[in-house]
């Protein structure tokens, strides 16, 4: 197949959709003729020229969406000489106002991953299919005692603390001071991995310090190191705009075999079932009693098990099926 992804990925890992479109990309151009373009380009000649000489059977819009999404991925559809147009959802912002557009712009279909997401463009008229994205299962894989112990050395972390680890960008839509009541637990040691691309909220940033938790900006190449350091993943975000709808750390986290405490965000109670080390709270001031409760279970962390479905080799191969029942589909309305 001749398939044009539309994405913000622009060389550098770091960031959710960032990494959804390489690992896709990845994925997907071992098998077939791949147009992978960037949207800080899309302003230019060259972009629209390039689509218009692929002649792509697929456009796959991947970040956002925004209304905004949905007319760029109809005039690709137009110079791409009407290729079937699907739309990912991984951090949907399309609540304005204006949201009634959407129902003109329509692409062939949208891949959602939260059941609100799916509520809303059903309503505007969308044809939806669910698809979670994916995670690298081998890069992302359960430490022994003595490798954890040794990465520990590596980062100068202490060896009795129970590492408490959060990833993701540095802003208060996140929630990070859930983090910073955390640390004052006498055996804890939060540590931070901020995004080094986004922008940061100092505040926030000064706020973990102060509190004594470790807050690293930097861009780790191999990041799973630092995950696999840890004794537990926590994810206290509450607002939709400030992460995609089924976080990518948290199935890295759940890849290492980490138990996760997490609020009921976006996708996560669709996608994972509670238990075996994945613990959902419905309010903030559970986190401290629940973590209490995951420092004496021993034993009982299955959360790998419950990512390894979500594979990217996994979700590629079904995103191909869909791919083909989609050109399968316009081959029959053309007859």
């Amino acid at each position: 197949m001749r398939i044009c992804l539309i994405s913000n990925y622009s060389g550098m890992l770091g960031e959710g959709m960032r990494n959804i479109a390489f690992y896709l990309h990845s994925e997907l151009s071992q098998r077939h003729d791949v147009l992978h373009l960037s949207l800080k380009d899309l302003f230019t000649i060259s972009f629209w020229e390039r689509i218009k000489r692929f002649q792509p059977q697929i456009i796959h819009y991947l970040p956002g969406p925004s209304t905004k999404s949905f007319l760029i991925a109809r005039a690709a559809k137009i110079f791409g000489g009407g290729a079937a147009a699907i739309m990912s959802t991984p951090r949907p912002d399309f609540f304005g106002p204006i949201r009634w557009l959407i129902c003109f712009f329509k692409p062939d279909l949208v891949l959602t991953q939260s059941h609100e997401t799916e509520r809303i463009l059903g309503s505007l008229g969308c044809k939806t299919r669910f698809l979670p994205h994916g995670v690298d299962t081998e890069k992302f894989q359960a430490s022994t005692s003595e490798s954890r112990q040794h990465l520990r050395r590596k980062y100068q972390l202490s060896a009795q603390k129970f590492i408490i680890l959060h990833v993701g960008p540095l802003k208060k839509g996140r929630n990070l001071q859930v983090l910073a009541d955390l640390q004052r637990g006498r055996d804890n040691q939060v540590v931070v991995i901020g995004s080094s691309i986004e922008p940061v909220d100092h505040r926030i940033c000064k706020g973990l310090k102060q509190a004594g938790c470790l807050v690293w900006r930097s861009y780790f190449a191999n990041i799973e190191e630092l995950y696999a350091l840890a004794d537990c993943y926590i994810f206290p975000t509450l607002s939709s705009k400030d992460s995609v709808e089924l976080p990518l750390s948290v199935m890295e986290a759940m890849a290492c075999n980490l138990p996760v405490l997490s609020t009921r965000f976006g996708a996560l109670p669709r996608v994972f079932s509670e238990g075996d080390g994945m613990y959902f709270v419905d309010k903030i001031e559970d986190f401290a009693p629940m973590l209490d409760y995951v420092k004496k279970t021993t034993g009982k962390t299955k959360t790998r098990e419950k990512v390894l479905p979500y594979s990217w080799t996994n979700v590629v191969t079904e995103l191909e099926g869909i791919y083909k029942s989609i050109l399968g589909e316009g081959r029959l309305a053309t007859k």
